[in-house]
């Protein structure tokens, strides 16, 4: 007999803890070729608590090595979600750490940490907390590299007031004293805490001569009725002049259109300048309730972020990672002919898909993924209105949590030629349409073992579909205790 916890399968290129609960991703750092992501863990048990930085690397960004709790809680102080910054390249100096330390008595303020040893062991300042506004809610330090006209660097730092929703903005020269320079919002609902911002410049359209600014954003709902759709990631595309943050136009996007993605970031010094960004898949409307052990939460694929004109305005685009893109280009892409029968397609469970297709010719296409669970994902593209919808649903999904069977309708840009690529790593599916103009995340209860795609056609044009199933790896790299390996 299934238990619930069946249906939520450890991924298997997404990154888990071996126990316990993390929710954010923090101080996503690369340095000395190694990607480092911190997240926030609960090193004690299942639920959220106890809040310390957990660590893990990888040398691709699709096999993780967890190691030992990086900075764990005190007595009287929770370690909340930060960032790491590196030293330049061809610098022996430490790794530099900031996050919020959350205190018993209900304030919450910055402090800073740094790592002579790789990232592997911290030590703490003598003076924190070095940001305190004596708020409740002043937390999720970024800090980042701005360099002005005349050439000059310095660090940036972007904290929130979550209640307020606004974003505060600090300058520094030498990673310890900081200068208050401007605050952004608040705008759109009111009903949300802004959270884990980022600032990411991008080019426009890949033009060197356009940059724009794109403030990333996690909103969640608070309040007596909050929203039961969630929490949620939005962003803002601007200017940045090394002091103020101004929008092109006051309103918060969507980044995602799923369910389950939040507190996305990206990494400190990337190859070649790139923005790649990880956020943890789940929703606070039912993080606590997500039925799998020994492990709770997990983190999205990596995206690499870029800025391109969509219906005239500058919109995020969000790639899957090489690793993905690599393993469907050595598979054989296969031509199913539309409107004869519906057509099955084995998966493990772990799988990536690419369908490609003309909706002129196909009409209407529905996929359909069952497995041994009482659920189902359905995702449909209607080209008359150009909406793609996914929706989780059956009484497996219901037992989760009253507001965990959902619909994402995704209104895409232009009719043409469609392509969606669909991640399922157990109970991890992230859909990317037209190479990342839109994605959709979702956790879904699926159940263990295989799972079978079901593809049906409007009409008799063909669909070109490549499938590819990621073997899973013989066993999850744990270092030991005190081994930076």
């Amino acid at each position: 007999m299934h238990t619930m916890n069946d249906h939520m399968p450890r991924p298997t290129f997404h990154f888990t803890p071996q126990r316990n609960w993390i929710n954010d991703p923090n101080g996503l750092v690369r340095h000395r070729g190694l990607w480092h992501l911190y997240f926030q863990h609960n090193p004690e048990g299942p639920d959220w608590g106890n809040m310390s930085w957990g660590h893990a690397t990888s040398t691709d960004l699709q096999h993780w090595t967890e190691h030992p709790v990086a900075l764990p809680y005190r007595h009287g102080e929770q370690i909340f979600s930060g960032s790491v910054v590196a030293p330049p390249p061809d610098s022996d100096g430490p790794l530099t750490a900031y996050f919020t330390s959350a205190y018993a008595d209900g304030h919450q303020a910055q402090s800073r940490a740094t790592s002579r040893d790789g990232g592997y062991t911290w030590q703490l300042d003598p003076d924190n907390p070095i940001l305190d506004r004596g708020t409740s809610a002043f937390r999720d330090p970024k800090v980042i590299r701005f360099v002005d006209h005349e050439g000059r660097s310095r660090w940036i730092l972007l904290a929130v007031e979550a209640d307020d929703r606004q974003v505060l903005f600090y300058s520094s020269d030498d990673l310890r004293t900081w200068e208050f320079l401007s605050t952004f919002g608040p705008l759109g609902p009111e009903d949300v805490v802004w959270e884990c911002p980022d600032l990411v410049p991008l080019t426009l359209d890949d033009d060197p001569e356009n940059r724009r600014w794109v403030l990333l954003l996690s909103t969640n709902p608070v309040g007596e009725t909050p929203d039961p759709q969630g929490s949620a990631m939005h962003y803002v595309v601007g200017h940045f002049d090394g002091a103020t943050f101004t929008a092109d136009t006051p309103e918060l996007t969507r980044l995602d259109h799923g369910r389950d993605c939040y507190a996305g970031v990206t990494f400190d010094s990337a190859p070649d300048g790139e923005a790649l960004m990880l956020a943890w898949m789940s929703n606070w409307r039912y993080a606590d309730a997500v039925p799998s052990s020994p492990w709770r939460g997990a983190m999205s694929l990596p995206r690499r972020l870029s800025l391109h004109t969509i219906d005239g305005m500058p919109r995020l685009v969000q790639e899957p990672p090489a690793f993905a893109r690599d393993a469907l280009a050595r598979a054989t892409p296969a031509s199913v002919p539309g409107a004869t029968q519906p057509f099955r397609l084995p998966l493990s469970g772990h799988s990536l898909v690419e369908l490609q297709w003309d909706p002129a010719a196909v009409g209407t296409v529905q996929l359909q993924l069952r497995g041994s669970a009482e659920a189902l994902v359905h995702l449909e593209h209607e080209p008359s209105s150009n909406i793609l919808r996914v929706t989780r649903d059956g009484p497996d999904a219901e037992a989760v949590h009253p507001d965990f069977p959902s619909t994402s309708a995704v209104a895409l840009s232009e009719s043409g030629p469609m392509r969606l690529l669909m991640s399922l790593d157990g109970p991890l599916l992230e859909v990317f349409v037209n190479a990342g103009e839109a994605t959709v995340s979702n956790l879904v209860v699926l159940g263990p073992g295989p799972v079978t795609a079901t593809l049906a056609t409007e009409r008799r044009g063909s669909i070109t579909l490549t499938a590819v199933d990621v073997p899973q790896p013989a066993h999850q790299a744990v270092a030991g205790v005190g081994a930076p390996g």
